[in-house]
């Protein structure tokens, strides 16, 4: 009997000393979610700031994922693998020559791929801060700014390009460098394209590459890299102020996304529950 209240009052220690150790690991709780000592700890180490600074920065990136849950930002892994793409195209070269550069940098994939999704969700937690600003400032900026670029809302129906392809990016390169000089294993033709029948993100490249500029390289599969020198654009019409307003907020967003984060999130701050339980 003894035994087993001994055993019973050890049980019940062991479980309160791994509350309390569990509450003394908590410094602060951001709307209920906790940010630890050890947290802070590692922010001053690796950032080399200030215990008040870590703190700050800590507590705006809880705010931060709670906005992201609240209004439902989700990058999917499809998503995130499509934009990887994508950015090795931009690059001229394929996936995995992307991931091989990535390893020769000593960068993780697992540790890129995490820091890419924090990126684009970041992003779009932005796009949807000012566009849900629609009917104050957000809007009223948009649209100084639509009325101040007439230019980037220019919309050709066809574009004149002379194609050049190979199966080597880096003679394309070469091949742009000296476009009047033909290249061995750059084929080069001529050719009229139509923006109408092109998905919307693609004729966006075309419309704003400039008269006498190359887009960037893409990859047209088959190991074939492909870019295209813009020689004339015809038939211009103004793409509508409704139809440019995510392409403008992404514009506002690259120029000032510091400030819009920092006066939304200082709005959101205020309101937010934080509680300091130790220093």
């Amino acid at each position: 009997m003894f035994r087993s209240t001994l055993l019973f009052c050890s049980f019940i220690f062991s479980l309160l000393y791994a509350e309390e150790k569990l509450i003394a690991g908590i410094a602060i709780t951001v709307n209920g979610d906790p940010i630890t000592l050890y947290e802070i700890a590692e922010m001053q180490k690796t950032q080399k700031i200030t215990k008040e600074k870590a703190i700050e920065i800590l507590i705006s990136e809880k705010l931060k994922s709670q906005e992201i849950k609240r209004l439902k930002v989700n990058v999917s892994e499809e998503k995130l693998d499509e934009e990887i793409q994508n950015m090795a195209y931009r690059n001229g070269t394929d996936l995995e020559g992307f991931y091989r550069a990535l390893k020769s940098q000593g960068i993780k994939i697992k540790d890129y791929k995490k820091d890419l999704k924090n990126q684009i969700e970041t992003q779009e937690l932005m796009r949807n801060v000012l566009l849900s600003n629609a009917n104050n400032s957000g809007e009223a900026e948009m649209k100084e700014y639509y009325d101040k670029h007439p230019d980037e809302f220019n919309m050709p129906k066809e574009v004149v390009v002379m194609r050049y392809s190979s199966s080597d990016s880096e003679l394309l390169k070469k091949a742009i460098k000296t476009p009047d000089t033909a290249v061995r294993g750059v084929e080069r033709a001529q050719e009229k394209m139509s923006l109408e029948m092109m998905a919307p993100q693609i004729a966006q490249v075309f419309a704003s590459t400039k008269i006498g500029e190359f887009t960037t390289v893409l990859n047209a599969g088959n190991n074939t890299y492909v870019t295209f020198l813009i020689k004339e654009k015809k038939g211009a019409e103004k793409v509508s102020f409704q139809q440019a307003k995510n392409f403008i907020a992404q514009k506002l967003i690259e120029k000032r996304q510091d400030k819009i984060l920092e006066d939304y999130f200082e709005k959101i701050k205020q309101k937010a529950n934080i509680i300091t339980i130790r220093n």
